[in-house]
């Protein structure tokens, strides 16, 4: 019986070593990491993949990937004439772990894949998710996108921390999120009232408050602010942080006036009198 087993193998061996195109012979355990014409120039030393049954090129031969013949090193394709896109060049034994926008922040120290012929980017410039080479600092300017109701809250790919808003189809309402600084969505809004008016044509239902003192909130952002100030009856500038603080918070002077009745005409009286002039036109 195990006579016959033996047979049936070297039969079969034989068979498929038969059956191999030109230049090419059979191995029952050959390497898997074959020379080709990507990497004849620098061929792997070590291999650690498992030993596999297949047609090799024979001595003096390599494959060449495009038709998968076995030629004569002299037969490959001039790689020197390869066609790369902009900020980009062409490497025989390139890293298959490249760096690009989205490990900028964590590039891979080592890579344990083999090396592979193509186009990669240009020294300072990394790939972005659209297949262009760009410098980090474009990585993620593909302009702003439109904004919208419908998307679901995107954080986005950078590592900030900016406190945001998104409508839900859902409950009709905007909810905070934390945003990353970059890329994202366009359902994204910096705050509760831009949200409503933009995805529902209203107003929150929180009111202003116009007595409340400047509160720049505990997120580090810079953002320019205006607030009313009780005690001059005017509406000044301060700077907000991007989150939490007060309803006493306007993106423009004009809407802290329309909206708490400030005038900078007020700054002279004092304040009761100030407090008096505005109870007045609130009557009228």
């Amino acid at each position: 019986m195990k006579v016959i087993i033996g047979f049936v193998l070297l039969a079969g061996v034989f068979g498929r070593q038969e059956s191999c195109p030109e230049n090419e012979h059979f191995e029952s355990c050959g390497t898997d990491c074959p020379i080709t014409c990507e990497n004849h120039s620098n061929p792997p030393e070590v291999c650690n993949n498992m030993c596999v049954a297949k047609c090799f090129c024979d001595d003096g031969y390599v494959r060449r990937e495009e038709d998968g013949k076995c030629v004569r090193p002299l037969d490959c394709p001039n790689r020197d004439n390869h066609q790369c896109s902009e900020n980009e060049h062409y490497d025989r034994c390139g890293t298959d772990c490249p760096v690009t926008c989205e490990n900028f922040f964590e590039r891979p120290e080592e890579c344990n894949k083999m090396c592979v012929a193509k186009c990669f980017c240009d020294e300072d410039y990394v790939r972005r998710r659209d297949g262009k080479c760009v410098r980090p600092i474009d990585c993620f300017n593909w302009g702003n996108p439109e904004r919208n109701c419908v998307d679901h809250p995107d954080t986005g790919l950078c590592r900030a921390l900016f406190y945001k808003f998104y409508y839900d189809e859902e409950t009709r309402s905007c909810h905070e999120f934390v945003y990353g600084g970059c890329g994202g969505n366009g359902n994204k809004f910096h705050s509760e009232k831009e949200c409503l008016e933009h995805c529902r044509g209203e107003l929150p239902a929180e009111e202003v408050n116009c007595i409340a003192d400047a509160d720049a909130g505990p997120c580090r952002a810079f953002m320019r602010r205006y607030f009313f100030n009780q005690s001059e009856g005017v509406c000044k500038k301060f700077y907000y942080g991007g989150c939490q603080g007060n309803t006493n918070n306007f993106e423009t002077m004009a809407e802290c006036r329309n909206a708490c009745g400030g005038n900078h005409n007020l700054i002279h009286f004092a304040p009761y009198v100030q407090l008096l002039i505005i109870s007045m036109r609130e009557i009228h």
